[in-house]
């Protein structure tokens, strides 16, 4: 397939050049540092994982006094881990802040092409396109190292909307920046599955007490009564945050008037909850606008569910996730907090055990929680 350049000059009639580009003078910056451009505007481009980049990277850059600079648009999130951020520059400040940098990585965005024009080392992520259709071309003397999921079997959909940057690994967009930067250490994390929720920032909180935490206040959190059930404390917490409530008990009408932030029921329904009728409490959470969700544990049953509560969603509940005994032996990163007895965990799992580190356990836990843990190894 042509370059992109390649139609431009065809259609447009001229020869294709060698750009020249105008910078201006940016204070302040490192004597040496990366350039990182994340350019989030359009969800294809959008690139989750570039903190577990920089986590893996920084300790070689430090020894080495190389500094990562954020570049981008006003609107570009800020990634955790950059050393400094120069959001919102003009495209002529941006320019001299590539210029000067020892190299430069990015998703494929005109940056990448500066970099070329300039001969920086580079790193260039492909997402929604063929590597050939969209590549840096002007290198001289040094390289762009492009990256791209892989299209052997599911091809390139040149939306905006795909997700499929993210099946680029982390360590793999380390090891070329280390390659690139002439730093000879080889990369021992390895990824092996990441759960389609880590990157959500999960609370989930047993109600066996409660602690007004300030950084939680008004937001959104689990209140897992379905593992402890005080009526005290998840009043207090539905006082004080956006509540979720988990719970496989009926509420009487004091408690629900009482539980003024409560959104959402996750109810579990089981063989005890069989020759009762729910429909009552049912409709209360309807006219109190709490959203419900019935999530039936006995996949058998939902049928029979669905017909007695046909006005409610009814779910079947998610069978535990299995792994291969290799995967079993392993180390996590969790987005996810467990807090219990005011103790925080990194998973419901880890809070069993009492464990804080980052190995991982294959449990009855651990299985159901899956989607919530980035699961790797160092080899």
């Amino acid at each position: 397939m042509s370059h992109i350049i390649e139609v431009y000059a065809k259609d447009l009639g001229v020869k294709i050049g060698r750009p020249h580009i105008t910078e201006h003078f940016v204070p302040g910056l490192p004597e040496k540092y990366i350039t990182l451009h994340s350019y989030d505007n359009i969800p294809s481009s959008e690139y989750l994982y570039w903190d577990i980049v920089l986590n893996l990277i920084n300790p070689y850059l430090k020894k080495q006094g190389i500094k990562v600079i954020q570049i981008g648009g006003f609107k570009d999130k800020q990634i955790k881990g950059v050393d400094l951020s120069f959001l919102g520059c003009s495209y002529k400040q941006t320019n001299y802040i590539v210029r000067n940098s020892s190299t430069h990585v990015g998703c494929e965005s005109f940056s990448g092409h500066v970099a070329s024009v300039y001969d920086i080392p580079s790193i260039v992520l492909h997402f929604n396109s063929y590597i050939e259709n969209s590549k840096p071309i002007w290198h001289i003397k040094n390289k762009c190292i492009n990256i791209s999921p892989d299209f052997s079997e599911i091809k390139p959909s040149f939306s905006t909307n795909c997700s499929r940057i993210n099946e680029i690994k982390p360590e793999t967009i380390a090891q070329n920046i280390l390659d690139q930067l002439g730093i000879s250490i080889k990369i021992r994390f390895k990824t092996i599955r990441i759960g389609s929720r880590f990157n959500s920032q999960t609370v989930d909180i047993v109600p066996n007490f409660f602690e007004p935490y300030k950084e939680l206040s008004g937001h959104f959190v689990n209140i897992k009564s379905d593992l402890h059930f005080d009526e005290k404390n998840i009043i207090n917490w539905c006082r004080f945050c956006k509540v979720n409530l988990h719970t496989d008990q009926e509420l009487d009408e004091k408690m629900l008037k009482a539980c003024t932030n409560l959104k959402q029921i996750i109810f579990y329904y089981s063989k005890k909850h069989e020759l009762s009728d729910l429909t009552k409490f049912f409709k209360k959470l309807k006219k109190k606008n709490v959203n419900l969700v019935i999530v039936v544990e006995d996949e058998g049953a939902i049928s029979s569910v669905r017909l007695k509560y046909f006005d409610f969603i009814v779910a079947a509940k998610e069978p535990p996730q299995t792994l291969e005994n290799k995967q079993k032996q392993c180390k996590f990163l969790s987005n996810k907090k467990f807090i219990t007895n005011a103790e925080a965990f990194n998973s419901e799992s880890s809070a069993n055990r009492l464990d804080r580190s980052n190995n991982f356990v294959y449990d009855e836990a651990s299985s159901k929680e899956l989607e919530n843990l980035y699961l790797y190894d160092e080899e």
